[in-house]
This record gives structure tokens, sequence and C-alpha cells, in this order.
């Protein structure tokens, strides 16, 4: 994030749900407009291999504001017979 955002700090959390594991991670780089086109692969691909995976992905941010993603994937939790 740091090479692209240019963001001086980033926070990161794992978080474990009865049912999901959800990953946040917060910078507060430059931000970027989400609804415009973009070369590459990276938040795209991301967003499609969550979903693959029967996960949601949220992206949060605009340009001076830093970005926020948030990825839950599923997750139960199995009993152990």
């Amino acid at each position: 994030m740091r090479k692209h955002a240019g963001a001086r700090s980033v926070d990161a959390s794992l978080a474990y749900e009865p049912d999901a594991l959800v990953l946040t991670v917060h910078d507060d780089g430059r931000g970027f407009d989400a609804a415009a086109p973009r070369d590459g692969y990276g938040i795209d691909g991301m967003r499609a291999r969550v979903r693959e995976a029967g996960g949601a992905f949220a992206l949060t941010t605009a340009p001076g504001d830093g970005t926020l993603l948030t990825v839950r994937l599923p997750a139960p939790i199995e009993e152990v017979p």
C-alpha cells in the first residue's frame, strides 16, 4: 500500500468470528476514485478471488481520504468428534 498509496501508516487486523475470518486494512494514503477505470489486476483480482471463495469484499476510499479494505471469508468452526 505504501508504494501506490503514499501512506505514512497502515493498520491491519485479522479477527476470528464464529462463522468468518475478517481482514481489515486501513491506510492514511492519498486514496483514489474507486469508480474510475484501473490498470492492472490488484483490487479487481482480489475482489474476484474473495467472491470465488464465497466471501465479501468492501472498499471505501476517496481522493485525499486514504483507503479502508475489508475482506470477510466464511470460516465455520467445525466440531471435533
